[in-house]
């Protein structure tokens, strides 16, 4: 049901007119939970080894790009490393992965950092995540990563590090003129914690306001602690 699920949304969004899609398979959710050995103690065919964790998010790609037309963007984002919390996410697994996301049709692999230039936060002598990926993967494969963007400077360090395509997270919250204005070498973000005003200048909606106040810092009387 769960790779049907997103083969209706992939073909949804297609009809719709979009260039493509991306499957979400970092940061805790679903695939995710799949993948980090510390979440998943199944011994059946969806878990144990990498193989089996990884089956659910390679059998749902390999489903969309089936149903989807060839010209029709499909890539996964992916938490190659534990970053925060130590879930058993580590570089040699991320990378294999990656090779296997890449043969499985992915046009781009998306990985969720807290440096899209810096190593693995829990490994020795890494080098950068990114750089490994942009190594291993095929060159017609994009390295999309985020992590820790905030103005060019950090765009082109990423860049520097293999990244072919910068993501934003927090910067364009508050900043949603972001890819217009890093043209400008001189130009410097609106940082954290971002002021209540601020955000409903720039459209953000009470809704979305509420639920970023719950994260530790990024907003102005949010909440303090990370969640």
């Amino acid at each position: 049901r769960i790779r049907a699920d997103f083969v209706a949304a992939a073909l949804r969004t297609q009809r719709a007119g979009f260039a493509g899609v991306e499957l979400h398979g970092a940061n805790g959710y679903l695939f995710t939970q799949f993948l980090a050995p510390h979440d998943n103690p199944r011994d059946d065919d969806w878990g144990g080894d990498l193989a089996g964790r990884a089956k659910l998010l390679r059998d749902t790609l390999q489903a969309v790009r089936a149903a989807t037309q060839p010209d029709f963007i499909v890539g996964v984002r992916i938490s190659p490393v534990d970053t925060w919390d130590q879930r058993g996410l580590v570089l040699a697994d991320g990378l294999q992965l990656g090779r296997w996301l890449a043969e499985d049709g992915a046009d781009f692999v998306h990985l969720s950092l807290r440096d899209a230039a810096g190593p693995a936060p829990f490994e020795q002598d890494t080098g950068p995540v990114a750089r490994a990926f942009r190594e291993a993967l095929p060159a017609e494969v994009a390295i999309v990563a985020a992590g820790g963007i905030w103005d060019r400077a950090d765009a082109e360090r990423a860049m520097a590090a293999g990244v072919d395509v910068v993501s934003l997270g927090k910067a364009a919250i508050g900043n949603p003129d972001w890819p217009r204005r890093v043209s400008d070498a001189d130009w410097r973000p609106v940082r954290p914690p971002f002021a209540v005003q601020h955000l409903r200048d720039v459209d953000v909606g009470e809704a979305f306001l509420g639920y970023i106040g719950k994260f530790a810092g990024l907003v102005e009387g949010g909440a303090t602690r990370r969640r």
